[in-house]
C-alpha cells in the first residue's frame, strides 16, 4: 500500500484490506468504506485513536442496497418502466 496524502480514502474492493499490517500507512482524514468490511476491527481501533473518521460500510453503501431491494421488488411484481 502506498502512502498518499488524501482527504478521503475509499476502500471499495476487498474485505479486510485495511488491517494491522498497513493501517499506519493511512494518511487520509476520512475513510469511507464502500466494500463490505474493508477494515479489520484492530485497524478500526488504530484509525479511531489517530482521529481518522470512518464512515462504516453499512452507512456508506446503504443507498445501493436500498435501490437493489426496490429493483428486486419491481422485478417480482413484473412492474417495468418504459424507456
Amino acid at each position: 500500500m502506498l502512502e498518499l496524502d488524501v482527504d478521503i480514502l475509499y476502500p471499495a474492493a476487498l474485505e479486510n484490506s485495511i488491517n494491522d499490517t498497513n493501517v499506519e500507512k493511512i494518511r487520509a482524514k476520512i475513510v469511507c468504506e464502500l466494500a463490505n468490511g474493508p477494515t479489520t476491527p484492530e485497524a478500526d481501533l488504530v484509525l479511531h485513536k489517530r482521529g481518522i473518521h470512518v464512515i462504516p460500510d453499512i452507512l456508506a453503501s446503504a443507498g445501493g442496497v436500498t435501490v437493489s431491494y426496490f429493483e428486486m421488488v419491481q422485478d417480482k411484481s413484473l412492474f417495468f418502466w418504459k424507456r
